[in-house]
Order: structure tokens, then sequence, then C-alpha cells
């Protein structure tokens, strides 16, 4: 009967000491020192074709023919970027820098017992994106700023011939931006918890291969370690891989953690520092209002030339578009981290504001090369009262150091409506708007081979409908429709540091 008792209670003794990592509550780790950045490059050569010949030989009726067919296509598509991080008590600032690069070149040429003929395409686009978001703090309140910049360039060209001579010819130019500026403030932290997740696996992981247990004391000590460790890696490459590993191992160390340093101790430390951290986990809660002042400029310009049996022969289009808005707006976030393992987010933003719109055009049609006077010019503007809803849930489960899934889900509506009279030219009784409802979702699998080098598949599924009403003196007019659409990728991206 003693030894009964005795062997209980070590057994729930026992029970109790293995209940770190379900007991630590990452919701609390706000120790707010976090500085790193990164930089990842993905990239893609790629090149297919195909040759197709084929013959025909009639003996009754003493003909034959011909036609042999070759294509290619190459392509380069190039995609760096830019991040960096900053999370003290008096400022959250993230920085985000990206270009995307797009070439491809496509050519067919055919021969035949008719005719020969053959084409060349060019597309080229180029984008480049730059945001920068900072929140500086006083206590549990924020000043909220906001600067973003988005510009997409894109030169296409297409020539055919036939026999050698011109069939049809198309060039198209093409420049986009979009800026915009907030300013604002609000209440409320979102915190990194990152590192308390990486110190938690870690202990787990000694945990099993020594059978010592640890406290939640440990774990948060350990995962402020780990965050100065991070931060004496910014912008400073001298610090070496062993190095760090040295650096951890004296965090440990000081804390009680593995006297012992087996081949087996390095090893899962080592494994857990290269891959524990690769999910951004966060908890808290924030409100932010405020105020955005964008504009949109676009620039298109296309020509089109063909042969002497199309009328016309010559066109000639030119676009641009300054749209200028203004808009107030409301947001709240909130992150939960509900196990080490599994976090859980979710987001809405409600916006109301005014869009002007100018719209400068020019086009041409003609038989014969377009001169100067033979451009139509088109003008006009419009004002739209713009008001959406819009929100994100977001569902993240990281099984293990390696692996990671999450799950988001959009939904929103946009309601539009002009302001006639502030539109030229102007419509008399008009009344338009526009209702755009949409929900969207996707799932993201990433698997890492290296800390550098991971693969990744994804997923989206998508639909968003259209309510429109526009009437005037004399005309009603009523449409809806309902889009749908999907997206699946699979690819490999390789981090460069």
């Amino acid at each position: 009967m003693k030894n009964n008792l005795l062997f209980t209670l070590g057994f729930l003794i026992l029970c109790s000491s293995h209940l770190f990592a379900q007991d630590y509550d990452l919701n609390t780790y706000d120790f707010r020192y976090q500085k790193f950045r990164g930089l990842s490059l993905d990239f893609d050569l790629g090149s297919n074709g195909n040759q197709n010949f084929f013959s025909r030989q009639d003996t009754f009726a003493r003909d034959s023919s011909f036609s042999n067919r070759y294509s290619n296509s190459s392509s380069f598509v190039f995609s760096p970027s830019y991040f960096s991080v900053i999370n003290t008590d008096a400022v959250q600032r993230t920085v985000n820098a990206s270009m995307r690069g797009d070439f491809s070149y496509d050519f067919t040429n055919r021969v035949s017992t008719q005719r020969s003929s053959k084409e060349n395409r060019n597309d080229n686009e180029l984008n480049i994106f730059y945001s920068n978001t900072s929140r500086k703090y006083s206590g549990n309140r924020f000043k909220y700023f906001r600067f973003s910049s988005n510009m997409y360039l894109e030169a296409n060209n297409d020539k055919d011939e036939v026999k050698g001579e011109l069939n049809r010819k198309y060039d198209n130019k093409s420049l986009y931006n979009q800026t915009a500026v907030s300013y604002g403030f609000g209440r409320g932290r979102i915190d990194q918890v990152t590192d308390a997740v990486q110190a938690m696996f870690i202990l787990k992981d000694l945990e099993e291969l020594s059978g010592e247990t640890y406290t939640n004391e440990q774990v948060e000590a350990i995962a402020k370690g780990i965050t100065l460790i991070r931060n004496n890696r910014y912008l400073d490459f001298r610090i070496g891989y062993k190095t760090q590993l040295k650096m951890l191992d004296s965090v440990l160390q000081a804390n009680g953690v593995s006297k012992e340093k087996s081949i087996d101790y390095f090893t899962t430390i080592s494994d857990n520092w290269l891959y524990a951290n690769r999910a951004n986990r966060s908890s808290g809660s924030r409100w932010t209002h405020y105020a955005t002042l964008s504009n949109r400029f676009g620039y298109d310009v296309t020509n089109w030339e063909g042969n002497l049996l199309f009328s016309p022969r010559y066109e000639y289009r030119r676009e641009q578009q300054l749209t200028p808005s203004v808009s107030i707006n409301t947001g709240y976030d909130c992150f939960h981290q509900q196990s080490l393992h599994v976090q859980t987010s979710y987001s809405f933003t409600a916006s109301t504001g005014l869009d002007y719109a100018i719209n400068d055009n020019e086009s041409a049609y003609d038989t014969e090369p377009i001169a100067d006077e033979s451009v139509n010019p088109s003008y006009n503007e419009r004002v739209r009262w713009i008001s959406s809803l819009r929100g994100n849930y977001q569902y993240l489960y990281q099984a293990n150091t390696r692996n990671l899934l999450t799950v988001n889900v959009w939904p929103g509506v946009q309601i539009e409506r002009d302001i006639p009279q502030y539109m030229t030219p102007a419509i008399s009784g008009r009344n338009a708007y526009n209702i755009v409802p949409s929900i969207s979702a996707n799932a993201n699998y990433y698997h890492w081979f290296s800390p550098h080098l991971n693969i990744n598949a994804s997923g989206l599924l998508g639909t968003n409908g259209g309510y429109a009403l526009e009437q005037n003196d004399f005309q009603y007019q009523k449409s809806q429709g309902t889009f749908i659409n999907y997206d699946l990728r699979v690819g490999v991206n390789y981090q460069l540091f």
C-alpha cells in the first residue's frame, strides 16, 4: 500500500513537471527588442518549343503538299525582396521592398506548300514596390505613419510576316504608379513571440533527449536570450554560425539547461536554431484610425499596323488616367497563440472616402500612317464616393520546425456611388452606383530542405460579384455578374541571407 502511494505521488510529480511546454502562455511574451532583416531571391529560367512536319502525296491527283512549323518560347523571371523589422518599446517599424522582372520571347516559323510566315513576340514586365509602416508608442497609444509606392512598367511588341512581307505589327508600352501616405493614431499592440516559440521547440527537444524538465521562467529567459542574439546579427555579418551556436549554448547554460554537452545536444540546438523561427508568430490586439491620401497614375500607348487587306491599316490609342483620392479608415487586428503549434488571427478595416478620376485619352484610325491632325481627343472627369468593409481570418499550424501550413479567408464588400454634379461631361438626372461583394480563401504549405531553401505550394479560390445601376433622364441600365477564379502554384525559394 505504501509503495503504491509513493508510486502514485511520484507519477503525479513527474506529469506536472512535464507540462512546461503546455503551461507557458506565449501570449504573455512581450520582450520588445527585435531587430532583424532578410533578403531573398526567386528566379526562373525556362525554354520550350516544338517542331511539327506533315506531308501528303496523292498519286491519283498527282498532287503533294507539306507543312513545317517550328516554335520556341523562352522566359526569364527574377524577383528579389527585402524586409526589415524593428520592435522596441518606443517604435514598431516594418520596411518591405521588392522587385519582379518577367521577360519572355516567343518565335514561330511556318513553311508550307501554300506560303511561309514567321512571328516574333516580346513581353517585358517590371514591378517595383516599397512600403514603410511605423508606429511610435507612448505607453499603450501610438502615432501611425505609412508610406507605400508601387510602380509597374510593361513593353510588348508583336510582328507577323507572310512571305517576307508585313502582315501585322503591334507595339504597346504602359506605365502605372500608385503612391499612398497614411497618418493617424491608435491604441494597443501586437507583440512578436517567434523567439518564445523557438525557445519552446528547443527545450521540448532537449527534454526528450535528456529527461530533464524546465520551468516557465527558463522558457522566457531563454527566449529573451534568443532575441538578443538575433539583434547582434542585425547588420553585422561578422558573427558566423558557430559563434551564434556558442552564444545560444551560453544562454542555455546560464539558465541551467543540459550541463553535459554531447553531440546530440549540439545537433538538437543547431537544428532548432536553423528552422524553429520560420513562422512569424505574434500576439495581441490593436485599433488603428488613420487618413489616407493617395494617387494613381496610368499611361498606356498602343500602335497597330496591318497589311493592305486590313481596313483601317493603322490604329493609335493613348490612354492617360490620374486618380487622386482621400479616405478615412479604421482597422482592428487580433493575434492569439492557441498552443505551441497553432496561431489564429483576424482583422477588419472599414473605409470611406472620395475618388476623383481624370481620363485624358486619344485615338485614331486611318488607311495611311497617322498624322497629328488625325488624332481624336477624349476627356472626362468622374468623382465617386467609395465605402468598403474588408476582413481576414488566418489559421496557422506549425507542426514542427520544418513544416508550416496557413489558411486564410478574406470576405469584403465595396460600395461605389457617382457624384453627378462633379462629372465632365455632366449628364442630367444621373444616378449610378456599384456594389461589389467578394470572398476568397487560400492555403499555403512550406517545407524547408535547408535554412535557405524551401518548397512551397499554394492554392487560392475566390469569387466576387457586381451589382450596378446607372440611370439618367433618358436611360436606365442595371447589370449584375459573378466571377470565380482560382490559382494553384508550386515553387522553390532561395534566401540569400
